[in-house]
């Protein structure tokens, strides 16, 4: 039987099944809270050490967020006075308690905007499971040979505490491409597929099956597909390993183009660029050739805090990256994508049933411009500190007034440090992402307005489609090689075309190949992405000429769906391998 879902981290792993479920075995309760929520915390850092020891000090960082996540007074008195109504000699109700709390802070984490951040939801159900499976005294029954984990969703700290070797694979009916269970499986380097519908209950009736005649379940996982096949027959397995082969020797040979800028076999010029969330990143990106940044996600200076972040903390954070990268590679700094949500405090915003339509990006300025212009004074302060010209991008533009005001901030926050005498950049490049359906379709008039155009492909796809990105359940049909989104990403390209501003695509579009061949075809100029899908994007760029991706663009616009997308550039790539 096989399941579709979406890719999160390349690689194919044949083997037994394991099935996560969420702690079952008892050990000895911890009926206090606080004391539990010590013993996570202490638990947390120890994971962070050892992931550390490891070489893998972006993991690391998860960890070291989830222990302070575990000790958040917030949380812990939140949960007290949940654990105050109940029968303090219950474990178990005590731990529906912090599992509650926990609950309700992560749907408020799942709804903010910017898909990276609600990511973090799954973090914050991660430490209350901690410290409600220590408060009620569970464990969590590990593998015992190599295995593919197949759960609704498996929490970042267990992919980590598993015994090294045990994790073949990760097959999740929920979860996305960035969430940190994907993000710890790229970093492990095992495949990985998320978002596959009815994953759990085909597992359970196949396993059921296969037990009743003493057999163990087993699976094929494809990381690149997005597949799993479960009990796969012995020509499939065939199949799997086939491709298993020929793809290690493809990454070789990737690994071996890293010192390559982004071109195409005829020669022509694709820049790749990295995404980032934090400054720690860009060591990381230089290390996997990124010949700059064209998403550097501001966010994790203004979450999790009850003020706002001061311009001179934005100064150094924002300063760091900039020198990275010297004055030859360029850093696009997104003001904040943040708003519509009670996870932000010091906004002092009411909640909105719908934030992704709602008070969000630049909005925000229609009511206070204050926290957005501080922001562009600390981006003008930093390009000064850095020697380098900064870019900055706006996002959720919809309308010609938004630039209007764009640039009124700009100039503004220019003025004052002008007036103040304090050191800035001479200009700030200045742009907007393309998100929203009515800025691709007022492409070419946006396009007089402002240096250059970014695509946020997973907004776009969302509101294009009418599909929440973050809904399970429609996750493989939200896909953004549907006609209609390449059509709204061709509008955009003929429109930036007619001022001659360049065109660049940071969603997750633009880190898988195929789409990233389409997008090329269509005449994006830059492609921005996680660094971990460098070395695949400019090894496939490599081996095909811009004529072939222009031919390739014209059959995906004429599709009717993005299966039909998919399939046309999956047999592209197969011609030139």
């Amino acid at each position: 039987m096989e399941l579709r879902g979406l890719p999160a981290a390349p690689g194919i792993a044949v083997g037994p099944v394991w099935r996560y479920r969420h702690g079952e075995a008892r050990g000895q309760p911890l009926p206090d809270v606080r004391a539990a929520a010590d013993r996570a915390s202490s638990e947390l850092l120890a994971l962070a050490e050892r992931v550390r020891g490891l070489g893998r000090n972006d993991e690391a960082e998860i960890f070291d967020a989830q222990a302070l996540m575990a000790v958040d007074p917030m949380l812990l008195e939140e949960a007290d006075a949940h654990a105050r109504a109940l029968d303090a000699a219950d474990p178990d109700a005590l731990a529906a308690a912090v599992e509650a709390v926990a609950r309700a802070v992560a749907e408020t984490l799942a709804a903010l905007p910017d898909e990276t951040l609600a990511a973090r939801a799954a973090d914050v159900r991660d430490v209350g499971s901690r410290i409600a499976r220590i408060v009620a005294g569970r464990e969590i029954a590990m593998p015992d040979r190599p295995s593919i984990a197949v759960a609704d969703d498996l929490p970042p700290s267990i992919t980590a505490e598993l015994p090294a070797g045990s994790l073949l694979g990760i097959a999740l009916e929920g979860g996305s491409p960035v969430s940190h269970a994907s993000i710890l499986a790229r970093g492990l380097g095992i495949p990985a597929v998320v978002a596959i519908p009815g994953l759990v209950a085909a597992a359970d009736e196949t396993g059921n099956l296969a037990a009743g005649v003493g057999e163990t379940l087993i699976a094929g996982l494809d990381g690149e597909a997005g597949t799993i096949v479960l009990a796969p027959s012995a020509a499939e397995i065939a199949g799997l390993d086939t491709r298993r082969v020929q793809r290690g020797r493809e990454d070789e040979v990737a690994r071996a183009l890293r010192g390559r800028p982004g071109r195409t076999a005829d020669d022509v010029a694709v820049p790749l660029l990295a995404n980032i969330g934090r400054p720690e990143d860009a060591a990381r990106a230089l290390e996997a050739g990124a010949e700059g940044v064209g998403l550097f996600r501001t966010e994790f200076l203004f979450v999790g805090r009850s003020d706002a972040p001061s311009e001179d903390e934005q100064v150094a954070a924002y300063a760091a990256v900039l020198r990275a990268f010297g004055p030859d590679r360029p850093v696009v700094i997104r003001l904040a994508d943040i708003g519509g949500d009670k996870a932000i405090p010091y906004l002092h915003l009411a909640a909105e049933d719908n934030p992704f339509l709602g008070v969000r990006g630049l909005r925000l300025c229609y009511d206070d411009r204050a926290l957005i212009r501080t922001q562009v004074r600390a981006i003008a302060r930093a390009g000064a500190a850095a020697g380098t010209t900064p870019r900055l991008m706006a996002p959720m533009v919809s309308t010609f007034e938004d630039v209007t005001m764009l640039h009124e901030i700009v100039e503004d926050a220019l003025a004052s440090l002008d007036a103040e005498g304090a050191a800035r950049t001479g200009r700030i490049v200045a742009g907007i992402m393309v998100e929203v359906p009515s800025a691709a379709l007022c492409a070419p008039e946006l396009a007089a307005e402002v240096d250059f155009f970014s695509i946020g492909s997973n907004d776009l796809t969302q509101y294009i489609l009418a599909m929440d990105r973050t809904n399970a359940r429609l996750a493989a049909a939200a896909d953004a090689l549907h006609p209609a989104v390449l059509r709204a990403i061709r509008a955009t390209v003929e429109g930036a075309a007619t001022r001659g501003i360049p065109v660049a695509v940071c969603g997750e579009l633009a880190a898988d190949p195929l789409g990233a061949a389409v997008l090329v075809g269509l005449g994006v100029d830059e492609l921005s992405m996680d660094a971990g899908a460098l070395d695949g994007i400019r090894y496939m760029l490599s081996r095909v000429t811009s004529g072939a991706l222009r031919d390739l663009a014209a059959t995906a616009l004429a599709a009717r769906s993005a299966s039909e997308v998919r399939s046309a550039a999956a047999a592209a790539a197969r011609a030139h391998s």
